[in-house]
């Protein structure tokens, strides 16, 4: 599995390959706004991890390997994305999934795949939990944190 950083790289690699463009460092930098040397070294790593196969001058080439994984990551984006709003979460989205990204397993990933597929069928849960949060009941498991530690 690749790091958080360079799955980023191999979705914008991904994406560029799926609207048939060639994909170079520079073009991927540019589009990422990042340091064309951060990308090169970023683009070895994952031809010797195999996602992407690159050579020096040459278009960067997405192995199966790599495409399998970038659908992955795209759907896992969007997967949390649907979560997120079922939850009614509005604040620190980003980063908020960025941390679920990194620290749910795919077995708790398929749990909420399943979780927000069921929510999705039967709106009217959704509707019940709108209405549940608006009279914003006084029971709780979690306790409370001191503000300056949120």
């Amino acid at each position: 599995m690749l790091s958080s950083s360079l799955e980023i790289y191999l979705m914008e690699i991904y994406k560029s390959v799926e609207n048939q463009e060639e994909v170079t460092c520079s073009d991927v930098a540019k589009k990422l706004n990042v340091p064309i040397k951060k990308v090169i070294q970023a683009v070895q790593r994952m031809h010797y991890q195999k996602y992407v196969q690159y050579t020096t001058y040459q278009p960067i080439k997405i192995t199966p390997r790599g495409e399998q994984l970038a659908r992955y990551l795209i759907s896992k984006d969007k997967l949390l994305d649907n979560f997120l709003d079922i939850l009614q979460i509005t604040q620190n989205i980003d980063s908020e999934k960025e941390s679920m990204q990194q620290y749910l397993s795919y077995d708790s990933l398929k749990q909420i795949e399943q979780f927000v597929l069921f929510v999705n069928k039967h709106p009217e849960i959704t509707n019940r939990y709108k209405l549940f949060l608006e009279k914003r009941q006084q029971n709780s498991i979690l306790e409370q944190i001191p503000p300056e530690d949120r």
